[in-house]
């Protein structure tokens, strides 16, 4: 097993969940191997914070879809990860990343994840979003590449 803590973003779960697209079979991959406790013996341990349900719920409820948003939340939270929560510590941290990465591309949503990510020692962040690759302070992991060794 390997102890390396590896958060696992948004979209690694809604590109799983969704129609086709190429991050698709990787993501559903990621998921399934986490289901499975087959991710943790490959890659390490999976966590994610509290803002990802929150946005996955947000994003399905905008398109009136909030079956499917619950769904996927409690599917989610089934698979057992360790679940960080957002508090006062994550919410400083979040504003000094805004201070440093205003203007530069990274949304504030990506902000709150990192700061949970710095909070909770987690280094790593498996994500199809390529401006994690912005933030200094940890190193993306393109869920496509997770399984190009």
């Amino acid at each position: 097993m390997r102890n390396e803590l590896l958060f696992i973003d948004t979209n690694v779960v809604m590109y799983a969940r969704g129609k086709e697209h190429p991050y698709r079979a990787s993501c559903g991959r990621i998921i399934l191997e986490i289901a499975a406790g087959s991710f943790r013996e490959n890659f390490g341990i999976p966590v994610t914070d509290t803002e990802v349900f929150q946005e996955i719920l947000y994003r399905y409820a905008l398109v009136g879809k909030w079956e499917t948003g619950i769904s996927v939340c409690r599917d989610l939270f089934t698979l057992g990860q360790d679940i960080p929560p957002i508090g006062s510590a994550e919410v400083k941290k979040m504003i000094e990343l805004a201070e440093i990465y205003k203007g530069k591309g990274v949304p504030p949503r990506d902000l709150v994840h990192t700061a949970a990510m710095l909070s909770h020692g987690v280094e790593k962040v498996i994500s199809a979003d390529a401006h994690f690759d912005l933030v200094e302070e940890v190193v993306r992991v393109d869920s496509l590449d997770l399984y190009q060794r």
